[in-house]
């Protein structure tokens, strides 16, 4: 009787443990952290970090997280120049990469272009973690930032006062004078450099292959 009780304990035990080895290294949306909305620029000095936890709030080292821009069609996607910490696939229309020890994944992604709210989604581990705008100063979507020869300053300004989340940068719910700084912050940055607005029309020959 005491050796079938001792069984049991031991049985109940083992897959209890099952159990939470099954579920520890599941991420989860709750415990993990994701900035408040997604902000990039086709140079790349914008980054997007992603800390992924499972559902005991441990961090998860070597999970896969996956920026899919697919749901965002005006969405820039730069090709790799070689040197991204990310891997980039224009057939998919993703950014990924896996985390490190603390659970982490950095994107300095080179991306251009705007997307409505929920167009661009977050996933580890093929979990959705969360959904998003996207919002760049890249506002004509060709992979260039031309304030003031192109549309991406008109484009801007029209959205000025308004709460539309394709030009509020900062995530504070409105289109103020501080994305205007960050607009003119990006000023002439493209996917490999800086780019002469004289010679955007250059571009046009060769922008539908990247997006």
């Amino acid at each position: 009787m005491i050796r079938s009780a001792t069984t049991l304990l031991i049985a109940l035990a083992l897959s209890l443990a099952a159990v939470a080895a099954s579920t520890a290294a599941v991420p989860s949306p709750a415990n993990s952290t994701l900035p408040d909305c997604m902000v990039f620029c086709p140079l790349g000095d914008v980054s997007f970090t992603v800390v992924v936890r499972d559902l005991a709030n441990n961090p998860i080292n070597g999970s896969n997280v996956v920026l899919d821009f697919s749901g965002c069609p005006n969405a820039y996607i730069c090709a790799a120049i070689g040197g991204e910490p990310y891997t980039v696939n224009l057939v998919a229309r993703t950014l990924s990469r896996p985390t490190d020890g603390s659970g982490t994944a950095t994107f300095p992604g080179h991306v251009g272009g705007t997307g409505p709210a929920g167009c661009a989604r977050v996933f580890a581990d093929g979990v959705l973690l969360k959904s998003y705008a996207l919002a760049t100063p890249d506002q004509d979507s060709d992979g260039q930032v031309v304030l003031f020869l192109w549309n991406d300053q008109p484009l801007f300004t029209s959205k000025l006062g308004t709460a539309d989340p394709t030009a509020d940068f900062d995530c504070n719910g409105t289109v103020d004078g501080t994305d205007q700084l960050f607009m003119n912050t990006h000023s002439s940055h493209g996917c490999y450099g800086f780019v002469d607005p004289t010679q955007h029309r250059s571009w046009g020959s060769i922008k539908q292959h990247y997006r």
